[in-house]
């Protein structure tokens, strides 16, 4: 079996039914769908909905949990489960195209070596429109002994990754509990990885929505993964490239889906977040930073290179 793909589900019908209708047509096969219901206090339709999904279609296999345990601990399990060679993640209601499992065959085949991590791209809507859009070129596979950049460049969501199942378990990489910690199993998954591909195929839709937990707890994962590094030993390897993906998640990432999220509360507390956070590194990231200087998204670089005036000008918006 190539794909385990695995949901973390509140038992929503009609998102659920969508993904699976959508996985029911692929032209390859070779998948499994891992759905883990998070819901204990789960409606009797929506509980013999799931059920029959699990009974008609034997490529799905269904956990319900006794009590909510978060979807870190979710998608940890799905993973002891999965017996596909690579693990990815999807929400309720994605909408997966059909030649996705196929797609990712491809990739596969392309090359003489296992390759560890896959991305793919995807469509966004909601609180952000349009296809993703990569730093690093695409439908490229990557050396990751030679070709550091791609720690600086990443994409920095779980979506999209599809890892391969045995390295991750190899290395004993999961997610940490009861907090959120998706991007450190992107960064740890990273650390060991001998390759990356990244393609420029777009395989699914995907829904950006309002997270459910705080969005600092997006930025305050950086300091868990550059403390990981660190403990591992690589840390000043890939210190340009580290600090580059840092300084691109506090400032360019998180500040945009402040803003997008709507909350002028929120939104200037982000901004005053990091402001603090860099304010004293900024002179030396934008002449020192070797990544920074490359100049990958002009947007970003003008951001950091007038940082002072750019944090004053989102303040006086909010009023």
């Amino acid at each position: 079996m190539l794909v385990s793909f695995i949901i973390s589900s509140q038992a929503r019908e009609e998102k659920l039914f969508k993904t699976i209708n959508t996985l029911k047509k692929q032209t390859n096969d070779s998948y499994e769908l891992i759905i883990i219901v998070d819901e204990p206090n789960i409606e009797k339709e929506a509980m013999d909905f799931v059920r029959d999904q699990f009974i008609e279609n034997d490529k799905i296999m269904l956990i319900f949990n006794s009590k909510g345990q978060g979807e870190s601990l979710n998608w940890n399990n799905g993973i002891e489960l999965a017996r596909g060679e690579y693990v990815s993640f999807l929400k309720e209601g994605d909408l997966i195209n059909e030649n996705y499992v196929q797609k990712v065959q491809d990739i596969i085949e392309s090359s003489e070596n296992k390759i560890d991590l896959i991305e793919v791209q995807y469509e966004q809507s909601n609180l952000f429109e349009g296809e993703t859009q990569p730093l690093l070129e695409t439908d490229r596979l990557y050396d990751l002994q030679e070709n550091k950049e791609v720690f600086a460049y990443i994409t920095q969501e779980i979506y999209g990754k599809l890892f391969r199942s045995k390295f991750i378990k190899d290395f004993r990489i999961t997610f940490k509990k009861n907090v959120r910690f998706d991007m450190l199993f992107l960064f740890m998954s990273l650390a060991h990885s001998r390759n990356f591909y990244l393609s420029g195929d777009v395989l699914f839709k995907h829904k950006v929505s309002v997270p459910k937990y705080s969005i600092f707890d997006i930025v305050n994962q950086w300091p868990h993964v550059l403390n990981y590094y660190r403990r591992i030993g690589t840390y000043k390897e890939f210190k340009d490239q580290l600090n580059y993906a840092a300084n691109y998640c506090m400032a360019y990432n998180f500040l945009d889906l402040s803003k997008r999220i709507k909350n002028p509360v929120i939104n200037k507390k982000a901004i005053l977040f990091v402001n603090t956070k860099l304010d004293r590194k900024v002179k030396e990231f934008t002449t020192q930073n070797a990544i920074f200087l490359e100049n990958a998204n002009p947007d970003f670089t003008i951001r950091m290179e007038n940082f002072n005036g750019f944090i004053n000008e989102q303040l006086k918006k909010i009023g």
